[in-house]
């Protein structure tokens, strides 16, 4: 069985809709849904922003299911000019390099390395000082975590990630921060309506950030289903 992991639903839905007879469940903060994709039996894991959350779902994964890879997908930041919003990268060094060698006459992805940050790198600054600490062109808070216990299981990894924001673009971290409840995994709106009332000029680019995802989340999702049909059939 492969694993189809996201950190948050948002992630999530292009792909969910995919999967056929659904039967979902939650457990801890980690929501499971287990179905059909094609002939494939599947689950996909909404596990959380973050290490720990990551981490402790992972684990939650492993203990209740026999996987044999983890497709680890979802948004991530760019860390270089060159990588544009809605671009679709699969990363080079958490992915496992027999399934590189398997994608590489693929369309729609651009190879990249990940790194992962304990938070969500929102200015240019920032992205700017990680990319020259890590050498690496896109970021997460996800991916080291989920790849130190796949190679301690010794079981294949697949990091995807679709560019949400750019180098030179400002995250609106603030009103992120006060619509999501890492610790539960839940949209938090009167947390959200109460930041905007004590920082309206947040409001618009809240706004043109969350709409400009759904493209992003398609071409995430598209490149996911092509990759999954090259993995091997008794995954």
């Amino acid at each position: 069985m492969i694993c189809f992991a996201f950190a948050v639903p948002h992630e999530a839905e292009d792909f969910l809709s995919s999967i056929e007879g659904k039967e979902s469940f939650t457990i801890g903060i980690t929501r499971f849904t287990v179905g059909k994709l094609g002939h494939r039996n599947v689950v996909v894991a909404i596990i959380g922003m973050g290490g720990q959350n990551a981490h402790d779902s992972i684990r939650r994964v492993f203990q209740y299911f026999r996987i044999k890879c983890v497709v680890l997908a979802g948004y991530g930041g760019a860390l270089t000019p060159q990588l544009k919003k809605g671009q679709v990268i699969i990363s080079t060094n958490f992915t496992n390099s027999e399934i590189l060698s398997h994608v590489r006459l693929l369309s729609g992805f651009d190879f990249a390395k990940v790194c992962t940050a304990e938070e969500v790198v929102a200015t240019p600054e920032r992205k700017a000082q990680y990319l020259q600490a890590t050498d690496c062109q896109v970021v997460d808070t996800e991916s080291v975590v989920v790849a130190e216990i796949m190679h301690e299981r010794e079981l294949p990894l697949v990091v995807v990630r679709g560019i949400s924001d750019e180098a030179q673009e400002i995250m609106p971290n603030g009103a992120l921060q006060a619509a999501w409840d890492p610790a539960t995994n839940r949209a938090t709106p009167w947390k959200l309506m109460k930041y905007f009332a004590g920082h309206p000029g947040e409001i618009k680019p809240f706004r043109e950030f969350i709409n400009a995802l759904p493209p992003v989340r398609k071409n995430m999702t598209d490149f996911v289903l092509t990759l999954t049909e090259e993995l091997p059939k008794n995954w």
